[in-house]
């Protein structure tokens, strides 16, 4: 199974992606040759948190009960073989009604620890997860391809 489709125009990809944490180790959704954070496309005019909220019942079956804001990450295009793409990746901390619930989720999905993120993308999430740097303090981040 392949991430969800972006919307199909020609501005920039917008996606949603939770930071869920427990044990110092991040959720991350497993997908053939790659893993992401739980998260996905933002359907046009539909709005950051719903989108949010959409993707993690679609993916994994659970709901959210907080949801902080983190960053917003400018990146290229996160598929191999795919022309350079603007996209936007906005980036909550989320805190989930039941996380006993994942047994039974949708889609694979595993708790990874920093030195366990090399397949994860957008590369620059990846990247600034590993720097430390995706927080409130930089709520707008701008990553060269």
């Amino acid at each position: 199974m392949s991430e969800p489709d972006t919307p199909a125009d020609d501005g920039p990809r917008v996606r949603v992606y939770a930071l869920i944490g427990h044990n110092d180790r991040l959720l991350l959704v497993k997908y053939p040759g790659h893993d992401a954070l739980p998260g996905g496309a933002v359907r046009a005019g539909e709005p950051i948190e719903q989108a949010l909220h959409r993707t993690l019942l679609d993916q994994l079956g659970v709901t959210i009960t907080e949801l902080d804001f983190c960053t917003v990450v400018e990146h290229g295009s996160s598929e191999p073989g795919e022309p350079s793409a603007a996209g936007i990746a906005f980036l909550f901390d989320v805190t989930l009604t039941d996380a006993d619930v994942l047994v039974d989720s949708a889609l694979p999905h595993r708790w990874a620890g920093d030195d366990e993120l090399s397949a994860l993308r957008p590369e620059e999430v990846r990247a600034g997860l590993i720097a430390g740097t995706l927080s409130t303090d930089r709520p707008w981040q701008t990553w060269a391809p």
